[in-house]
């Protein structure tokens, strides 16, 4: 009988692991990917865009890159610049407006990473301004990866 009742608890989670793994990875599937080479297709200086990046307006996209937070709490963001490269900090100047993001967490935060990362979300090309520079897009994140 034990061995019932476990090999049922077994199956049950199992089938809950499939569950989630299936979420997550179609999450992943619907979004969009993008990288640093079609946002430096905007040309910031008109602030003209064309093409497929136009088409990404308003979309559920990810992007890999680097956080940069704006804000003191160490351990939990809420907003942050994502960038291209571990070194587009604070202290070099700033990249320019197309490469950089302006990340704001859907919900209540999550914690800083230190290492390359990919945002998952809806993408807007709308310039927004911070301390630390301009940038010339923003989402609205709801899920942080490690970057593998």
């Amino acid at each position: 009988m034990q061995n019932k009742v476990w090999f049922l608890v077994a199956g049950a989670g199992a089938f809950l692991l499939g569950v989630i793994f299936f979420v997550v990875t179609r999450q992943s599937a619907l979004a969009t990917e993008i990288d640093w080479r079609l946002l430096g297709e905007m040309d910031y200086v008109t602030g003209q865009v064309q093409g497929e990046l136009k088409t990404l307006d308003g979309t559920r996209v990810r992007i890999p890159g680097f956080m940069v937070p704006l804000e003191d709490n160490a351990r939990k963001v809420t907003e942050f610049l994502l960038v291209p490269t571990p070194q587009a900090c604070i202290h070099v100047p700033a990249p320019p407006p197309n490469q950089m993001v302006h990340a704001k967490m859907k919900d209540e935060g999550a914690a800083t990473a230190f290492g390359p990362i990919w945002i998952h979300g809806v993408f807007k090309i709308v310039t927004t301004k911070s301390m630390y520079g301009d940038s010339a897009f923003e989402m609205t994140v709801d899920t942080i990866e490690p970057y593998p």
